[in-house]
């Protein structure tokens, strides 16, 4: 049974309809999230949705994800931005575009 199944049935035995729950659950999946691990806690990321790229530089590192909050992986300042648009692209091609 996964997670998705075990929220359904929990919003089911709380008295939503099946209807009701899925909707719910689509909602949610929706919503944009805050990408964890990244970034600098006392500066979080603003997402409103999307699925643009994000580039944050912190104190030594660079710090990617999609806007939708994917994390993409981190980076010195040295090496090249690049190295995020493989993942980026793959993430937005492959995984959103179901």
């Amino acid at each position: 049974m996964s997670a998705r199944t075990d929220i359904l049935n929990a919003l089911q035995r709380d008295g939503y309809k099946q209807r009701e729950a899925l909707s719910l659950l689509e909602a949610a999946d929706k919503e944009p999230r805050t990408p964890t691990g990244l970034g600098d806690p006392e500066f979080p990321a603003t997402l409103s949705g999307g699925h643009a790229l994000v580039i944050e530089y912190g104190d030594e590192e660079m710090y990617g994800w999609c806007q939708c909050g994917k994390p993409l992986g981190v980076l010195r300042p040295s090496h090249p931005l690049d190295r995020f648009g493989g993942p980026w692209e793959r993430h937005v091609m492959t995984e959103v575009a179901r």
